[in-house]
């Protein structure tokens, strides 16, 4: 709610992908590929231009990039018993399973452990063997900011603080209530810092909104080393930028 697209930019462009599961819903990579495929092809049935926005990085490459995503759906069940055990447990047996795929995930990243432990048993072989299929369907032309670091952090820094003008903290209390025990809010950044708030982590509101801006900004970092190793993005500063590079 706080950092959505106001309803003036939405009536303005219509805007997809806006308010199509509940807050307390998984919704993977997979999930946006697909929902945003139909979306495509609806806005180019239009004889419309489509501008995707982002955001996560991850999502955007399987829906654009080279290669398509594994078909590997969610098993449900076996993940809530690999969550049972502690990260460090679960990473040493995908080590077993997968070595080079435990090469690429930190021991504390528990989610990320237990979805490669989870294709591994899906597929029946180690997932950093498996080979995804050339993903042609959409052309694209990739476009990124061309923000110096400060100014990018000062920019994430003072959204944040608007973002708890609007309620941010408010928007977490309900959301907290109306969703229970949900380890899709508690992992949230901007929502994971309130849960920390609660347990005593951190002394007072203040510090858990700094920390929202420190974890966005890392966030961030990480978004820009990906970002800056494709070679097929166009750095801009303005839309003038754009509009040349699309003519």
């Amino acid at each position: 709610m706080s950092a959505k697209p106001t309803k003036v930019e939405m009536d303005n462009v219509k805007h997809h992908l806006i308010d199509i599961v509940e807050p307390d819903v998984e919704f993977s990579a997979g999930d946006f590929v697909e929902h945003s495929k139909r979306a495509i092809c609806e806005i180019q049935n239009r004889k419309k231009n489509v501008i995707v926005c982002g955001g996560t990085w991850f999502y955007i490459k399987n829906l654009l990039g080279n290669k398509t995503l594994l078909d590997c759906p969610s098993n449900w069940e076996l993940r809530n018993e690999l969550s049972k055990y502690e990260s460090r447990v679960l990473w040493e047996k995908l080590n077993l399973l997968d070595e080079d795929r435990a090469k690429k995930i930190h021991p504390n990243n528990k989610d990320k452990i237990i979805r490669a432990l989870e294709m591994c048993e899906i597929l029946k072989m180690p997932v950093s063997k498996c080979q995804r299929a050339d993903n042609n369907e959409f052309q694209s032309i990739w476009f990124m900011c061309g923000f110096e670091r400060e100014e990018l952090y000062k920019r994430i820094n003072k959204r944040v603080d608007l973002m708890f003008e609007s309620g941010l903290f408010e928007e977490w209390q309900q959301n907290k209530q109306k969703y229970p025990d949900s380890k899709v809010l508690e992992n949230t950044i901007g929502y994971k810092e309130f849960y920390d708030l609660e347990k005593g982590i951190y002394c007072n509101l203040n510090k858990a909104i700094e920390k929202i801006k420190q974890h966005t900004r890392n966030f961030a970092k990480r978004q820009l080393t990906y970002f800056r190793s494709n070679k097929n993005i166009k750095l801009i500063k303005n839309c003038d930028d754009i509009l040349k590079e699309i003519k």
